[in-house]
Order: structure tokens, then sequence, then C-alpha cells
């Protein structure tokens, strides 16, 4: 079945008050996805129509620079409701488009399948209006579907409007509704706003539909934690759990090795080949990609990088870099801003890299500062060495060529290169271009003073 009269219209204008938050809560990240991209994103078998979401004109420009440039957002732009929400959809649909889906935009964990099924039944039965309902124990929260004594669904009963009878109907609406297009502009300029906020309900679907004759239908399925609503930061936690546990098993089927699952925290984008081996206290985040045999942690964290074979990393920190094979990374290194880390490269103790280079086999093992430079092949940073690359106006760049030894406590002052093969002595500051083959020395000559502390005695 083709579904390409179809739109999928996500309401998103809500303001979220019981989240406390300065941001609109379908804004806040998931797993490192915002949480109405879990929704716009949800790939539909057979799917082919329109996808928009309705949002306020305060959460506009967020929601945009988050979604894809395919989705048209429309702006509510009075908060009159849920139903004046879907019908200032219509004038921005094209012709072709002849049914609507209406979901929420805080369900992030919807499945396709669910939505799907409803669809193919609502394809089925042609009514004007449908609803998707489930039973539930524990059914606080939710609008009650009323019905009569033969079964017919009558309204839905918010649970603030519900008598203590009407409270205990287990049947609740999900907020996910199936609408013609044609009948549902009619039914929607029918729903009045007689109640205490003002509004125009989409609740009140049923009922008025009902009231103008049309048929209507609800689909009732198993109650699942896919229908958790994203209210308060209570519930994104509860959601960012449910998310993180699907995702762990997802690494778990790809052959991805994980120590101990509950401590360790990886996004929905993220990549990772079979026998990856995560340790305890990581994170990665982003859009990372790790491939095979690479040991990540313990006590790591990457943030949109890329991560070759067969490399370790340990207590560091890497982010928005790309780190080819066989690499060593760690302890408590940080690698910063666009850098790359070539094949066989080791990065050792304290040592920061920032929009560098480093070369095939190259070693910084302790304690240095590399910004803005270009290492070459096989080259050894000494301990403590440090590219000088701000003068308090402008970054400069360092270039160290193949096979260079810079000594213990270098401080290399940029711009400056160091020529292929060359030395620089412990010690030095280097504030010349040093040539291929050389050893650069920038120190004060060592002078021994004789018997000075038998005259600091004696001046004392």
């Amino acid at each position: 079945m083709d579904y390409h009269d179809w739109c999928i219209c996500v309401l998103a204008a809500g303001q979220g008050k019981r989240m406390k938050s300065s941001q609109p809560k379908v804004v806040l990240p998931v797993l490192g996805r915002p949480l109405i991209n879990y929704l716009l994103k949800l790939e539909i078998p057979n799917f082919g129509g329109k996808r928009l979401a309705v949002v306020s004109p305060f959460s506009y420009d967020q929601i945009q620079s988050i979604v894809d440039p395919a989705i048209q957002l429309v702006v509510q732009e009075e908060p009159l409701g849920t139903a004046h929400a879907v019908n200032s959809i219509l004038p921005h649909l094209d012709s072709e488009i002849q049914k609507i889906l209406v979901i929420y935009a805080d369900m992030p964990l919807l499945k396709a399948d669910t939505l799907h099924q409803f669809m193919t039944f609502f394809e089925k039965n042609r009514a004007p209006v449908a609803l998707l309902s489930t039973k539930s124990e524990f059914p606080d929260g939710f609008g009650r579907i009323k019905r009569d004594f033969q079964g017919t669904p009558l309204k839905i009963v918010e649970e603030k409007d519900c008598s203590v009878e009407e409270k205990k109907i287990p049947e609740i609406n999900l907020g996910i509704y199936a609408f013609q297009r044609n009948e549902i502009g009619i039914v929607l300029q029918s729903i009045q706003r007689n109640n205490a906020q003002g509004e125009y309900y989409l609740t009140d679907v049923l009922e008025v539909a009902r009231n103008l004759n049309y048929k209507t239908l609800v689909y009732t399925v198993p109650w699942d934690t896919q229908f958790i609503n994203v209210n308060s930061s209570d519930d994104l936690a509860t959601v960012i759990g449910l998310f993180r546990r699907t995702k762990i098993n997802q690494l778990f089927e790809s052959g991805v090795k994980i120590v101990d699952p509950e401590s360790v925290y990886v996004d929905w984008d993220v990549k990772c080949e079979k026998d990856v081996w995560l340790y305890p206290g990581t994170v990665i985040e982003g859009q990372s990609k790790i491939k095979e045999n690479t040991k990540i942690g313990p006590y790591t964290h990457l943030v949109q990088s890329q991560v070759g074979r067969d490399c370790r990393i340990e207590y560091s920190v890497i982010e928005d870099s790309i780190v080819e094979d066989e690499v060593v990374i760690g302890p408590f290194s940080h690698i910063r801003m666009n850098s790359l880390i070539k094949k066989n490269a080791r990065i050792g103790n304290f040592v920061e890299v920032k929009k560098s280079e480093i070369g095939e086999g190259t070693k910084a093992l302790h304690h240095s500062y590399l910004g803005d430079a270009q290492l070459g092949k096989k080259v050894n940073i000494g301990a403590g060495t440090i590219t000088c690359n701000f003068d308090g106006y402008k970054k400069h760049p360092t270039i160290i060529h193949d096979q260079v030894f810079i000594g213990s406590n270098n401080s290399l002052v940029a711009p400056v290169t160091i020529g292929k093969g060359a030395y620089t002595a412990a010690g030095s500051t280097i504030t010349r271009d040093v040539p291929s083959q050389a050893l650069g020395v920038g120190r004060a000559r060592q002078v021994n003073i004789d018997k000075w502390t038998e005259k600091k005695k004696n001046r004392s």
C-alpha cells in the first residue's frame, strides 16, 4: 500500500511549562538528537507524502535550525489550542494530500510499525476520523475514551473533567489521529472553545464528528512504553533511559563488547563496528564512528569524532577530530577541534592537541601542548614541549617535518618551521626556523660559580 497522499503533522507548538526550561522541550537532546527529530525521521514503510511540524513563533528559529530543510514548519501565530494548530496546516497542503496523520512531538519513542498499522487500518476503513487508543492499568494523566453500551466511541473526556466513574475507564486516548482532509476541515471549524483555557481542543474531534454524522473509529493497541509523553524532567530522564537501553542492545547485536552497560552512554547516531570494546565510564556523542577492534575507555569521552581500527584510547577526551588506525591515546590526553592523528601515532599523559595534524608514527608522550601545528612522520616530542601559537592577536602555525627530535622542555614560538631530521636541544626556546639535519639550541650557556655555597653562608 502506497502512502504518497498522506501528510504527517507533528504538533510542536506547546510551551512545555512543566519542563521548566528556557528552551522548547522539543529541541532538548535525547541521546544527541533533538527530541522532535525522532518523529520527523521515522521511516514508515511506503510513506512518500509530506512531513511538517506546527511550531510557535517563539520556537520557530530554534526548531528550524535543527530539523531537515525538507520539513515544512507552519507557525501557529496564536496559542489557541491543538485543534487550531491542526487547522492551521490545511492551507499549506498540496492538492494531492488527502489524509493527515497527527502526532505530538513529545512522543519520541513512537515506533514506525505502530503508525504504519494505524494508517493501514485507516485506509481500509475510510472513516473521516480515527484515533489510537490503548488500555492501561494506570491511566492517570490521559484522557479517557467514553463508549456507549454497544461499545461505540462517543467522546474523549480529559482527566481533569472526568467524574469518579469516568476516571475508572481503562481505555485512554494516545493523542494520535488520522483524518480525511476534506471532512476534517468541517469538523475543526465546528469545534468550540467553551472551556476554562479558551482553546480549541483536538480531543473534541471525536464528539463533534459524531454530531456531524461522520463515521469515527478507534484503533486500540496494547499499552507500550512507546506511548510515554515527555512533559517533565522526570519523563525526559525516563525516555533517555529507554533509548539508551535500546541503543546498547543494538550495539550488542552488531558485535560491540560493553563491559559495564550501566556506566556507558552512547548517542543514538553513533556507529561502532564489531569487536569494538567499550569500558566503564565511556561517553560517545554526536555522529562519532569507531572501527573494529578498537578499545575505548575506561572513562573516555568522544564527541563527533572518528576513530580507526585497532586503536586504544583511555582516560581521555576527543572532540571533533579524526584518529586513524593503530593509534594509542592516553591516559589523560585531550584532542580538540579538527585535529588529525595519523596511523600508529601515540599521544600520552597530559598531552593536549588542538587543530593539529600528528603524523604517522609520531610520539608525544608526556605533558605537552601542540596547537595549530603540523607534524610529519616519526617525530618525537619531548616532555614539556609547547607550541607557542598565540601572540595575543592571532594564531600562528608550527611546522615540524619528518623524523624531527624535539628535546624536553621546549617552547616553539610560532610561526616556526623545524626541518626534516633536525634536533632541538632540551630546555630551548626556538624562535627561528631550524634547517634540516641541524641542531637548534635556544638557551643560555650554563655557568658554574665555584665555592658559591660557602660565600652564601659567610654572607648570612
